[in-house]
């Protein structure tokens, strides 16, 4: 009897994953399967999984939150329903519109995409140009484009980042996550009360300023938002970056196109999130009673999987879903940053970054090619993205 594949654990890469995924929805859109070693629902039809999305009494999104980040990243507007969710979501938001958001977008964002290039090995001397890009680039620049809007010194940037990384991994070593965590609060604690006395126009002092209904937030609760930048913004971003490239690199002609004709740029991120979406698959937990959701019956709190990299190619909605088509009319239909009320509001941001990056990039680094594909190749299950993209430049 073959065991059947552990969705929390299994690398799946490449086209494993959506054959695995193409074979449960050819079957039905919703399939039992295994998550963490326990059991679980795989929904991977188009229709189902937008149902599923908009329905929070069926699938309340806050209780896998609860149980896979809050124990270190803390409450956030992820992690509370109802109006609590709404004040919560109306008090962090609003800082990520302000003028620093805008500022980073209109000249920020190219700076630190040209800044990472002018490190890399052998750019500013003879030396050989090949690198890991994965290390110099892909997983530093979404980082640093937060840590830049949060106001934290330059020179601390890179250990900030680390600590970041760090937390992200408290379903694997939760107590190195927990120090990373804690280092990130003794860090910020001074300089939230810096800005309480002395704001500034970065993201930090529009949290401190927050007000909604007369409520503002507390310190804590500033750097859990803090963290949740990190989780839920900086590590999709980086993943999706490496995503693009991959595909692109590997694909030389889309390269070149991309080179011959800017007006296909944004394009080539639309379809990126929809053909190899950052966030594969999203564990929700069910209702606290037993419930049926197309037509099968599902037990009180169970692990729900939202697959988005399944629901993004399903031929109901899509044409040659395989395919990454720079000239794709029906794109638009992805649900990649999870429509109903609790739609993604870094979505714009997220976009933003990778239009910049791929601009800066086919500019400075017009010869850019892969080494290696298959080490590039995206892998995971639930968080997607390559773990290595040797190129030379």
């Amino acid at each position: 009897m073959v065991t059947p594949a552990d969705f929390a654990f299994e690398p799946m890469p490449g086209a494993v994953l959506h054959n695995t995924l193409r074979d449960y929805r050819c079957r039905h859109p919703v399939s039992p399967v295994i998550f963490g070693g326990m059991p679980a629902f795989l929904i991977t039809g188009h229709a189902e999984l937008a149902a599923a999305y908009k329905d929070n009494d069926l699938f309340p999104p806050a209780n896998a939150y609860r149980i896979t980040i809050e124990p270190v990243q803390g409450v956030t507007f992820q992690t509370l329903e109802g109006d609590q969710h709404r004040l919560y979501r109306r008090l962090a938001t609003p800082a990520f519109r302000s003028s620093a958001v805008d500022r980073m977008e209109d000249s920020g964002l190219a700076q630190i995409a040209n800044e990472l290039i002018d490190m890399l090995p052998g750019i500013a001397s003879a030396g050989e140009r090949v690198c890991d890009f994965t290390r110099y680039f892909t997983h530093r620049y979404s980082f640093l484009v937060i840590s830049r809007m949060l106001g934290i010194p330059f020179d601390r940037e890179d250990e900030f980042r680390e600590w970041a990384s760090g937390f992200l991994a408290f379903t694997h070593d939760a107590d190195h996550a927990r120090h990373c965590a804690k280092q990130i609060t003794d860090y910020l604690t001074p300089v939230l009360a810096d800005r309480r006395s002395a704001p500034q126009d970065d993201v930090i002092s529009g949290l401190v300023l927050a007000d909604a209904d007369g409520h503002r937030l507390t310190d804590e609760e500033i750097l859990s938002n803090i963290r949740l930048l990190f989780t839920a913004g900086a590590s999709t971003t980086t993943d999706a970056m490496g995503n693009l490239l991959y595909i692109l690199l590997s694909r030389r002609e889309l390269w070149e196109q991309l080179r011959a004709d800017a007006s296909l740029r944004a394009a080539a991120v639309e379809e990126i999130l929809r053909w190899e979406t950052p966030v594969a698959i999203l564990p929700r937990i069910s209702a606290t009673e037993d419930i049926e959701f197309a037509g099968v019956p599902i037990p009180a709190n169970s692990f729900c999987l939202f697959a988005m990299a399944a629901a993004n190619r399903d031929p109901a909605v899509f044409s040659n879903v395989d395919e990454y088509d720079l000239h794709r009319k029906d794109g638009n239909k992805m649900l990649s940053f999870g429509p109903g009320p609790r739609l993604c509001p870094g979505m714009h941001l997220a976009r933003k970054q990778l239009l910049v990056v791929l601009d800066v990039l086919l500019d400075r680094l017009p010869e850019l090619a892969l080494i290696d594909c298959d080490k590039a190749v995206p892998t995971g299950t639930v968080l997607r993205g390559p773990l290595s993209l040797p190129v030379s430049y």
